[in-house]
């Protein structure tokens, strides 16, 4: 199979990107990627995923074909079937790359995430300490308790797993659901696309680093505020709605 490549392409879209007078980052807004995946891409060092072929084509102002050429065509210009028949296998060829899980920032937020897990570790022990040992104030340290390991586990998902880009379907129908293996989401009102999931990825892992390493200060203030009996769980799990805003709020403004 002809491959692409990755050089004449990645020149040619930096020399389209600065005819257009637009910084990569400028580029990257446009179709939704960071500014690091188009400097990769320009550097030859990576391929834009084949759902990003037409929004790219479309923003540097040249068609698919001419993008997977790497040059500019004449519009009589006429193409071969064999010629065809290449730039398919070309395109098709990009759909069987694998999604980068963690995306260009996965180092950064890995980082994050490691220094967050040993205080969120002592939190925890610390809040099931509580949970033995006071019993008075059992109905505070359960569900603080509760989150820090639920923030825990979707950290390491979110944080170093996660696929940084969705699968072409779902820009192309309004699907209101995210699966991953064991990892599902469904949020009515929302429709994820890859306009709106590096927005709703940001955020979900900043609520899972504060809740991580926030659930105790929390749980001590229902303490101070309510005392003891059911009414103070109610304040650790309003942390609830933190992650339900994570993912409505970017995820209906960007959709």
């Amino acid at each position: 199979m002809q491959e692409l490549d990755r050089a004449k392409l990645g020149a040619f879209v930096a020399q389209l990107r600065r005819e257009k007078g637009l910084t990569q980052k400028q580029l990257a807004d446009r179709i939704y990627v960071s500014d690091k995946a188009v400097s990769k891409w320009e550097r030859g060092a990576g391929l834009p995923d084949i759902t990003l072929l037409i929004p790219l084509a479309e923003a540097l102002e040249v068609t698919v074909t001419e993008l997977l050429e790497g040059r500019r065509l004449e519009r009589s210009e006429p193409v071969s079937a064999d010629e065809a028949e290449a730039l398919v296998r070309r395109a098709l060829a990009l759909s069987g790359e694998k999604t980068a899980r963690g995306g260009p920032d996965r180092k950064k937020w890995g980082l994050r995430y490691g220094l967050c897990l040993a205080p969120a570790l002592a939190e925890g022990a610390w809040l099931v300490r509580g949970m033995l040992y006071d019993a008075a104030h059992w109905a505070v340290y359960y569900p603080a308790a509760l989150l820090t390991g639920l923030a825990a586990g979707f950290g390491l998902y979110f944080c170093l797993l996660a696929k940084t880009r969705l699968p072409w379907y779902h820009d192309v129908d309004r699907l209101g659901f995210y699966y991953d293996g064991p990892m599902r989401m469904n949020v009515p009102g929302v429709r994820f696309n890859n306009r709106n999931w590096p927005h709703i990825l940001r955020w979900v892992r900043v609520w899972c680093l504060l809740t991580m390493t926030g659930s105790g200060a929390v749980c001590m203030l229902a303490k101070a505020l309510l005392g003891p009996g059911p009414l103070a769980q109610w304040l650790p799990m309003a942390s609830l709605a933190g992650l339900l805003a994570a993912v409505y709020v970017p995820g209906k403004k960007y959709e």
